[in-house]
């Protein structure tokens, strides 16, 4: 396999050094020379300044684009000589039918999406080893991906192309959303006085804890808390300090998920009243 990067960005690099020694990486075509140039030094690997040369030196080819830039590669790269090279992208949220007419090409296209936070452009394959990963296409190409990436030792997972918006959604509810809510806790701690430094401290063994829970056991086992045991005299004593009302709003809608895995967790369990309190 001789892989060939298209965008060399953080998941460009991430992969193109993680991979590198398990396959083939032919290297980079960028936007920007200097960013063809960077990853390939980064990566040990070539620049490339047209496209259609690093095409035809790859019988597989990763784009690593921005989302919105993917329909553009694929409208210039469908037009190169590509008959039985693989072709993915590795959009979390868009699947393999944005590759139109590959059919007609004789190639055979995948999506792949890593479960990973690709935080830092040079530093990111360090722990990838970690990462699970979602395909879905063309057969050709998802037997591909996973003889590589499983080989690795990673799991990868199949899904229906249908599922990739709802897929996506599940990874920003575990991901960014999960930021957004502890952004809240931090700011309300500020509130209380702490330093942001120390709010982080303080919330670390909790936050922790309880992912490393749900991981483990689920989310019905690790729910714990004043929801769980039906404890309406302090949530009412919370929704009375909540000043902003788009967090009061938050409260009550994440409220009342948690109401629905207590029941489920203590199903002779009347949480009648706390619905009240959440609803509104």
């Amino acid at each position: 396999m001789v892989i060939g990067f298209i965008g060399a960005g953080r998941t460009g690099c991430t992969l193109g050094k993680y991979l590198n020694g398990h396959a083939a990486v032919a290297g980079y075509y960028s936007r920007t020379r200097q960013s063809a140039d960077n990853a390939a030094a980064f990566t040990q690997s070539s620049a490339f300044y047209d496209l259609e040369t690093l095409v035809n030196n790859c019988d597989t080819i990763f784009i690593t684009t921005p989302d919105r830039a993917i329909s553009e590669v694929w409208e210039c790269i469908r037009h190169y000589s590509i008959k039985n090279k693989t072709i993915c992208h590795f959009s979390g949220s868009l699947s393999s039918g944005i590759f139109s007419g590959i059919g007609d090409t004789g190639a055979s296209c995948c999506s792949v999406h890593p479960m990973y936070a690709f935080s830092n452009k040079y530093t990111s394959y360090l722990q990838f080893n970690t990462a699970c990963l979602s395909v879905e296409g063309q057969e050709t190409a998802i037997q591909k991906i996973k003889g590589l990436f499983g080989g690795l030792g990673h799991n990868v997972f199949t899904i229906n192309s249908c599922d990739k918006a709802k897929y996506h959604a599940a990874a920003a509810f575990a991901s960014n959303y999960v930021t957004g809510v502890m952004h809240i806790a931090i700011q309300l701690l500020k509130e209380c006085g702490f330093s942001e430094s120390d709010a982080r401290k303080l919330l670390a063994p909790v936050s922790l804890g309880n992912i490393n829970s749900v991981l483990a056991d689920g989310t019905v086992r690790a729910l714990t808390g004043p929801v769980e045991r039906g404890d309406i005299p302090t949530i009412k004593k919370h929704l009375g300090v909540l000043e902003d009302a788009d967090i009061i709003k938050i409260y009550k809608e994440l409220g009342n998920v948690l109401v629905s895995i207590a029941e489920e967790k203590n199903p002779g369990r009347d949480y009648t009243g706390l619905k009240d309190c959440f609803a509104g």
